[in-house]
């Protein structure tokens, strides 16, 4: 008989906006994660990994925009509306 594996959910923290939280064990650097924890502001560690997170995704999406205005080619500053 297979034995099937249990799925957690975390109750503890309220999910991130963008979807369902869930349970996850890492291992990360305490030092670094206290850190990160008050650079952001952030009350909890899940929610400093999940600003975090949220940080690199962001920076992605604008790089990507980036990328996309630039070939575009030049900008001609005489049709930029004041």
């Amino acid at each position: 008989m297979a034995t099937r594996r249990r799925r957690t959910v975390t109750t503890d923290a309220p999910p991130p906006a963008a979807g369902r939280g869930r349970k996850k064990t890492l291992r990360i650097d305490q030092a670094l994660l206290d850190r990160a924890r008050i650079a952001l502001g952030a009350r909890t560690e899940t929610d400093a990994v999940a600003r975090a997170l949220e940080m690199i995704v962001r920076r992605d999406q604008q790089v990507q925009g980036i990328r996309a205005l630039a070939a575009l080619g030049p900008i001609d500053a005489t049709r930029i509306d004041d």
